[in-house]
């Protein structure tokens, strides 16, 4: 039996997979979301179904800050690890260090305010730049944005502004492909990569770097199943 468990990250929610997700159910696979419930949804924090022939594989797709968000337990005992955009430590030690923490502290006080819509469309929009944002997240999520849970939002918020290196994130035996764009203008290219050099430093197997030219931090949907489904069928060298 072969499993996936999903986590977007903050501001986002579980429609972020929706055209992958259709993909791998109609190959026979399990798939579970991780949903944090900022826009209209239940908060849910799925866990693995019990596997008895141990034959399957236990898969996890995390986008950005979703790492510090799926369930521990999760994380260990996933045998193959996806991670896109994704950080230990977001602001990170160096030139850039201020400035982040200085835009990061505005968007925070606009969570309380009228001002969210335009910050998160905002947002939203750097995250998908270079590219447009799709329709089928317009029409999930932007127009949810007045119902929006500002409470949920802004715990994860403050999640994201302290995150640090933890001392356990996936079984050393992990298989890890990690996705890294080039054009992402949320993730700084130093926090990315501290998070591939650490990786590669607590891994008994080596992870797959993938580095994705002409996409942001949010990547095109199918552009992610040719890389995920190549490397789960082990077409890499």
């Amino acid at each position: 039996m072969n499993q996936i468990i999903s986590q977007h990250g903050w501001a986002f929610d579980s429609s972020l997979w929706k055209e992958l997700k259709k993909i791998y159910i109609k190959n026979k696979w399990i798939w579970q979301d991780g949903e944090r419930g900022y826009f209209n949804k239940t908060l849910v924090s799925p866990k693995w179904i019990n596997n008895n022939s141990n034959k399957g594989k236990n898969i996890i797709i995390i986008h950005s800050l979703g790492i510090h968000l799926i369930d521990k337990n999760t994380l260990i005992n996933a045998s193959h690890a996806i991670f896109i955009n994704s950080f230990y430590q977001f602001i990170p030690d160096n030139k850039d260090k201020k400035l982040i923490i200085k835009s990061l502290e505005r968007m925070k006080k606009k969570l309380n305010t009228q001002e969210i819509k335009p910050m998160l469309n905002e947002f939203h929009k750097n995250s998908f730049f270079p590219n447009e944002i799709n329709l089928n997240f317009k029409e999930t999520i932007s127009s949810k944005f007045d119902n929006a849970n500002i409470s949920q939002l802004k715990s994860d918020f403050d999640k994201l502004m302290i995150t640090n290196k933890p001392p356990l994130l996936v079984s050393k035996d992990c298989n890890v492909l990690i996705i890294k764009s080039t054009s992402d203008r949320i993730l700084n290219n130093n926090s990315s990569k501290s998070f591939i050099e650490l990786m590669s430093k607590t891994q008994t197997k080596k992870p797959r770097i993938l580095e994705i030219e002409n996409q942001g931090h949010i990547i095109n949907n199918y552009k992610i199943f040719n890389l995920i489904d190549n490397w789960i069928e082990n077409k890499y060298d």
